[in-house]
């Protein structure tokens, strides 16, 4: 009958993580379809705005910074404010123009240099800002002239210490003790976390397979033991334009607590069916012992 019990729970809980699983794996993908939206709407952004910019414009540094200034709209897209730089990544206008970002040379962020050595427009990998003193990533893309040669670059930036389209995972939970991460799986990196401990923070080589499994690009859920040493139910998924993934974990404390709590009473009222069966057979046993034995009480 234990054995029976065993095996029910099993496959109960085999069932349970599937069904949590396709939930946490529909959840995740919309919220990575979003942040993959957003991304490709700024790039979209910064190319139609470096498409603007012309030589001539260029070489006038106090109307190439009106012009940068002028637009609104695309300024709001980046919380953490835009600049352009020469073909050599040195910063001649910046929005906004008190962060003191011009005549800084940027040539060693990556994104930069691939818009102005590559032509590339790309998102760059999370760093902590040389001005801002924050955690930010950035995205480029290059200015061209009229014989598609390369005279510049245009640079967005997001703060992520301000409030930003990053926080649906930065200011939300999974339940009530899981969480959303936003991860660079090239440099290792969490982007941004529901956790803020956990806010460009490395994720060390722990020599787990599944983790190891995710951060070199596969998708979908698992159950395997964060970083931080807790057992999680996870589900991963893409977001294809900045080459990152967003991930949401559970802890199987929490996912599992109703099957646990189920177990729990299994297990009393089998107790409780065990004792009632002990005591009617003891019952049972004496009826027929006293029974069996009465001729001998006789005088």
């Amino acid at each position: 009958f234990s054995s029976l019990a065993f095996y029910g729970s099993w496959m109960l809980r085999d069932d349970m993580q599937r069904q949590l699983s396709q939930q946490q794996l529909s959840t995740v993908s919309l919220l990575a379809e979003e942040i993959n939206q957003q991304l490709a709407e700024r790039l979209r952004a910064l190319q139609l705005i470096s498409g603007q910019i012309s030589p001539g414009l260029l070489a006038d540094r106090r109307a190439l910074q009106r012009h940068l200034e002028h637009h609104h709209v695309f300024q709001q897209m980046f919380n953490g404010g835009t600049f352009i730089t020469d073909t050599n990544g040195t910063a001649i206008a910046d929005v906004p123009l008190a962060t003191g970002r011009v005549g800084i040379n940027y040539m060693d962020v990556d994104s930069i240099a691939a818009a102005l050595k590559q032509g590339k427009s790309t998102v760059g990998r999370p760093v902590m800002g040389r001005k801002l003193k924050a955690p930010l990533f950035g995205m480029a893309t290059p200015i061209y002239d009229g014989q598609k040669r390369i005279v510049g670059a245009l640079y967005g930036i997001t703060n992520l210490g301000k409030p930003s389209f990053l926080d649906r995972i930065a200011a939300n939970r999974y339940g009530k003790t899981g969480g959303y991460l936003l991860v660079a799986p090239q440099q290792r990196l969490i982007v941004t976390a529901s956790d803020k401990r956990r806010i460009m923070t490395s994720i060390p080589r722990s020599g787990n397979a599944q983790i190891e499994h995710f951060l070199d690009g596969a998708e979908g859920s698992a159950v395997l033991v964060n970083p931080l040493g807790v057992e999680v139910l996870g589900s991963v998924k893409k977001v294809p334009v900045a080459g990152w993934f967003v991930a949401v974990t559970l802890p199987t404390a929490e996912a599992f607590a109703p099957l646990r709590a189920m177990q729990q009473r299994r297990l009393l009222a089998m107790a409780f069916l065990m004792l009632l069966v002990a005591g009617v057979a003891w019952g049972l046993t004496w009826w027929m012992l006293r029974r069996q034995l009465a001729p001998m009480a006789r005088p």
